[in-house]
């Protein structure tokens, strides 16, 4: 059995097929995720990798703490999918996190009894702020032998996983990359709409940032940097995101205090909003101190729009999938901490970059369909219930 595990709502697949061709997958696979649906208002990530799985003889259930007790006392599912499962972690006061923390674990011991198999898609590595770095190192021993088999979203991805946790060397590991956004948002405006509904100059060249505002993610640093650049043609920064925290928020400000050409919008941009921050912007820069794979710069990307990332962590992948044309790297990977960072000079010319190469009016992201996507997670699901079948008949 196999057993994924997301948080959402439930969504009953049709394991029928719609046509009378041969149906391809003519045994349904049961699947427990957390999250499924419920996160598709702050992050349709989920929901479009399993949307497609309906039509693939899948049925995918949203994961609860009830449901996944009766999962595993019934073995109601061939797999739990597992995504950001150290969430759990940031959980305050730490009692509170160390009781959720107990209580995944437990539910995952009975239910692999019952030969259910865990599948982990491992977005990060951990937390890139732990509040309860003891209750982190306890959550990770017990959690990594208790999976089955590991997604990551690169093959960087994956091989860093085996690295950090040796134990995952000896399970089954599938790179599937993340799909784009394109259709998960209204569409984008034309450029000069959206500069006037930002009230944004016509002309100039724009620099976005956009997304949830998280410490590891360098804000203050890029707004200090856009600040000493010499800026091309009087460019124009903007961040719109909400901070994790005030004292964050008030660290933003006050980089950006007395800065006519920064413009800050610090609160939660909702989805019909971000297609017209995009669509004024002529680079999206994600300045992050750390990162292993990013669903922002997917985001940027799928509104046409070339981004600027660290030479870190699966980043080089993408360039190498989408083209250097799309994807510009800074020093990320350099063993100076101060070079890891982003620099004016570097800012400076990824602008002139963004504003100068000629590239095509779409970014070609064919090959991040999540019909394709949602394909080859399915055989994933395949290939780990086929190894469980053969460990019951085993036993």
């Amino acid at each position: 059995m196999v057993f994924v595990c997301c948080g959402a709502q439930v969504l009953r697949g049709t394991p029928a097929p719609r046509s009378p061709l041969p149906n391809p997958y003519p045994q349904t696979v049961r699947i427990l995720a957390w999250p499924a649906f419920d996160n598709q208002t702050g992050n349709p990530y989920n929901r479009l990798l399993y949307a497609p799985m309906a039509d693939m003889g899948v049925t995918v259930d949203e994961f609860s703490p009830g449901r996944a007790l009766q999962s595993a006392l019934l073995g109601a599912h061939d797999a739990w999918h597992l995504h950001w499962p150290d969430d759990l972690l940031s959980t305050t006061p730490r009692r509170a996190a160390a009781w959720r923390v107990a209580g995944l674990l437990g539910l995952m011991t009975l239910a692999r009894w019952r030969n259910i198999r865990m599948v982990w898609t491992a977005h990060d590595l951990g937390p890139h702020e732990s509040p309860h770095p003891w209750l982190e190192r306890f959550f990770w021993h017990h959690f990594v032998p208790r999976v089955d088999a590991v997604i990551s979203l690169s093959e960087h991805g994956l091989e860093a996983a085996r690295e950090r946790f040796p134990r995952l060397r000896g399970r089954p590991g599938f790179a599937i990359p993340h799909g784009h956004y394109r259709d998960a948002y209204p569409p984008a405006p034309p450029k000069d709409e959206a500069r006037r509904a930002l009230d944004l100059p016509a002309e100039v060249p724009v620099v976005l940032f956009v997304g949830r505002i998280r410490p590891y993610k360098n804000v203050a640093r890029l707004v200090k940097v856009f600040r000493e650049m010499d800026a091309p043609e009087r460019a124009h920064l903007v961040v719109a995101g909400n901070p994790a925290s005030e004292a964050l928020r008030r660290r933003i400000e006050a980089a950006a205090a007395g800065a006519e050409r920064v413009r800050l919008a610090l609160r939660f941009i909702p989805e019909a909003g971000l297609p017209a921050y995009l669509a004024a912007a002529d680079l999206v820069a994600l300045p992050y101190r750390d990162v292993l794979h990013s669903g922002s710069a997917l985001l940027a990307l799928s509104f046409d729009r070339p981004v600027l990332v660290p030479g870190r962590g699966a980043m080089s992948e993408l360039q190498a999938q989408v083209g250097p044309r799309w994807v510009r790297t800074f020093a990320g990977e350099s063993s100076n901490a101060e070079t890891k960072q982003l620099t004016p000079e570097a800012l400076r010319d990824a602008l002139r970059w963004a504003l100068r190469v000629k590239r095509p009016a779409r970014a070609p992201l064919r090959a991040l369909g999540w019909d394709r996507v949602a394909a080859q997670t399915v055989e994933a699901y395949r290939v780990v219930a086929r190894g469980s079948n053969k460990r019951a008949e085993a036993e």
